[in-house]
């Protein structure tokens, strides 16, 4: 497990942070899992018989218990990076704990069934299968939920549900949707923190944190979302803390010490802020810049071609998105000298 994986692990533990984190991504804001009812259990999943042993581990495991007899396991994976066998992974772990949570009863029955018996009470059970397979009609196990959250750069490109990753040969093929019927699609329960736009589904302080990890990529508009929006005053130091590991921010990273370092009623870190939109602006202009002197490059070049012949689409794509400034100096000389299209697009 890498340092960001423990990081947010740890910052999950929070029961609080936790039950946000199912409401707000997969209930879109509805109470449904109550932080006073949470409570961490061990993340290992195992299952041991004769010459087979399983184990899996997942990053963060709580148990709902709402009173009476029900309550929920709830799984958290983190992910950084595409994992494209999730679905499967994620069905052997839930599989793991329904098997060991039935093993418990078959254990527990066998024990009082042995009980009954010693006590001359008769049966434990009340049929032949009940006694054949130690599960009684009335045994229940829990529910298992898992939540994958990806916070990686890249879009996820695997694998959202178990037909995602299964051939079923050609999908022209007779009967191949029948075929499908058969097999539980099994979706994932998937939040994507750099995509997810609900931000009001969210009401700790995950809410500005997502929100601010969302726009890591826009300096303008983060360092903006920083002075202006309300929320900022729920950031806990350990938000702040974690909001800079995951976007790996130089500029975050001093505005947390000039967080510590605040003096005169915060002066300090509000000047921080006040940098970085004026850092954001320059750098703003200065890409400005550059875009302009990429676009006049390729309008010359375009000017220059336009007297060879017609211009093929896919040589005017090429140079439009060619933000190389040496090549296209290149693609302007050869243009000037080439004596016909053909001979221009043979050497690009």
């Amino acid at each position: 497990m890498g340092k960001k994986d423990i990081l947010l692990k740890s910052y999950l533990e929070d029961a609080r942070r936790y039950a946000d984190l199912w409401n707000g991504g997969v209930f879109c804001g509805r109470q449904m899992v109550k932080a006073e009812e949470l409570e961490i259990i061990s993340p290992v999943f195992s299952k041991a018989g004769g010459d087979i042993a399983l184990e899996k581990t997942c990053d963060l495991v709580m148990r709902q218990d709402g009173g009476g007899q029900r309550f929920t396991m709830l799984v958290v994976e983190n992910q950084e990076t595409v994992d494209y066998g999730m679905p499967v992974r994620v069905m052997l772990e839930e599989a793991l704990e329904y098997s060991r949570q039935l093993g418990r009863i078959m254990r527990e029955n066998e024990r009082r069934d042995k009980e009954c018996r010693e006590k001359e009470l008769g049966s434990f059970y009340r049929d032949v299968g009940e006694r054949l397979y130690k599960v009684k009609k009335s045994d229940r196990i829990f529910p298992v939920a898992t939540l994958v959250v990806y916070w990686g750069k890249k879009e996820w490109q695997g694998a959202k549900s178990l037909h995602d990753i299964l051939d079923f040969g050609h999908k022209a093929a007779l009967g191949t949707d029948d075929m499908k019927k058969l097999v539980p699609e099994y979706p994932l329960h998937f939040l994507d923190l750099a995509r997810f736009k609900h931000y009001e589904y969210f009401q700790t302080e995950l809410r500005p944190l997502l929100e601010l990890y969302g726009k890591r990529n826009d300096k303008k508009e983060f360092a903006k979302y920083l002075k202006e929006d309300e929320m900022i005053g729920r950031m806990d130091d350990e938000s702040w803390y974690v909001l800079s590991q995951l976007t790996n921010s130089v500029q975050l990273k001093k505005l947390m010490k000039s967080k510590k370092e605040k003096k005169n009623g915060g002066k300090t870190m509000c000047k921080a802020i006040d940098d970085m939109i004026k850092d954001a602006k320059e750098e703003g202009r200065i890409e400005g810049n550059i875009e302009g002197r990429i676009r006049g490059k390729a309008e010359d070049i375009f000017a220059l071609l336009e007297e060879l012949g017609v211009i093929p689409e896919d040589v005017k794509e090429r140079i439009m998105e060619q933000k190389d400034m040496s090549i296209l100096n290149n693609w302007l000389k050869m243009a000037a000298k080439a004596d016909n299209m053909d001979m221009f697009v043979s050497r690009m």
